[in-house]
């Protein structure tokens, strides 16, 4: 039976432990409900566009007319008869058409409002990523540091036979030990908690993506061709706005409704039936035009002050990180060329020295944690180098997967 058990737990254990391709991962993140969501309503504004945007359908009326309150007959009165009327609105502008245009605009702007919300998420992914892999890295430095206090502990054991050691060195080390242990319990429950995002992004059963699936290349260099479409969304807000700008000031032309009808009468005076044709339009008394003015004037400025005001923040934002990176990166290249070989060194001769003696316990656990706080410093420093390119190139418009 405890065979089954392990034979079972090792058939699904590579299925546990596979999850799903950074690809893979990309193509859930594009169904997400948050980007279909903006899709649909990009759908329902283009419809809205062909109903608000036409003149509307033609009107038909029958009317019964003019017949004796006294008898309801008609072949008493000549003006008694069956109406049947056919009108239309028509418009003397093309309002209808800029009408149409500006929503269709709209359309299109939620249409890359749905694109960058696909970007916005996939960065997301990203994020959570680099995050899965700091923490990984931080909990392997700790466990090369538990064990290098292992071998550390069983020096001071023997130091402290021989008496060259207190007892209260192997009680600090052994502190020290149980310290690093709580730091890889905290970071353990950090990591479960990515889990969290990538559920909200991926689903339930897909919190774990294939490590050597991801193109790590994508955050080195520049993909070339850039689509920033928060950007081309406001472009068309803007353009939206100018239409609807337009449509109000051709509104000052009023529409005007034809109407021709035809009354199907008894011929009581000898004269058929008649015909009749109408035209009538609204007077602009109101203030109602001049509001309207007024309000898609204010829309198409603030469209544009909304756009400058982004260009000016893309532009700011872009400057800062590409700053920051070349200062990370900087930083790192110092860490990797003589911090870490300082401090590795350092922790080196004082373990020599403290086994024959000549050192104390304090001063080998301040170089021992003097090397842990400079790798973990550095993975730190990785992975927020990692965050401000991801960061820069989901600003920038770059494509952030392959």
């Amino acid at each position: 039976m405890k065979s089954r058990v392990i034979f079972f737990f090792l058939l699904i254990l590579p299925q546990v432990a596979m999850g799903v391709t950074f690809k893979q991962a990309v193509e859930i993140v594009k169904n997400h409900t948050a980007v279909k969501s903006l899709q649909a309503s990009s759908k329902e504004i283009k419809k809205v566009a062909g109903v608000n945007g036409s003149w509307g359908d033609p009107e038909f009326k029958m009317a019964a007319k003019n017949y004796p309150k006294s008898s309801l007959r008609d072949d008493q009165t000549p003006m008694t008869g069956i109406e049947f009327e056919l009108s239309q609105k028509i418009s003397l502008t093309t309002k209808y058409k800029s009408i149409r245009n500006s929503i269709e605009a709209m359309a299109k702007a939620k249409k890359y409002a749905s694109k960058d919300k696909e970007n916005f998420l996939i960065k997301n992914l990203w994020e959570m990523i680099i995050r899965k892999k700091k923490i990984a890295e931080e909990i392997t430095i700790l466990k090369e540091n538990i064990a290098w206090i292992g071998k550390i502990l069983k020096v001071s054991k023997r130091l402290y036979a021989n008496g060259k050691t207190s007892q209260q060195a192997i009680l600090d080390m052994q502190i020290r030990k149980s310290e690093i242990e709580g730091n890889i319990s905290n970071k353990k429950f950090e990591f479960d908690q990515t889990n969290d995002v990538f559920e909200y992004l991926l689903g339930k059963d897909n919190r774990e993506i294939e490590k050597s699936t991801i193109p790590w290349g994508i955050l080195e260099g520049n993909s070339g061709n850039k689509f920033d479409f928060k950007e081309l969304g406001l472009k068309e807000v803007i353009g939206s706005a100018e239409y609807g700008l337009a449509a109000s000031k051709l509104n000052y032309i009023p529409d005007v409704t034809l109407s021709v009808s035809y009354t199907k009468r008894k011929n009581v005076d000898g004269y058929g039936d008649f015909v009749s044709a109408a035209i009538s339009f609204p007077l602009p008394f109101s203030g109602k035009k001049y509001s309207k003015h007024d309000a898609a004037t204010q829309k198409k400025y603030q469209a544009i002050r909304h756009f400058e005001h982004y260009k000016n923040k893309k532009a700011r934002d872009e400057g800062i990180l590409n700053s920051e990176i070349t200062k990370i990166a900087t930083e790192i290249k110092i860490i990797d060329s003589k911090t870490i070989k300082f401090a590795r060194n350092s922790r080196t001769i004082t373990s020599k020295s403290y086994g024959h003696g000549n050192s104390t316990y304090v001063e080998l656990l301040q170089s021992e944690l003097k090397l842990q706080n400079i790798l973990l410093k550095r993975v730190h420093l990785a992975a927020v180098l990692m965050l401000r390119k991801i960061g820069l190139k989901y600003i920038s418009g770059e494509k952030l997967y392959e």
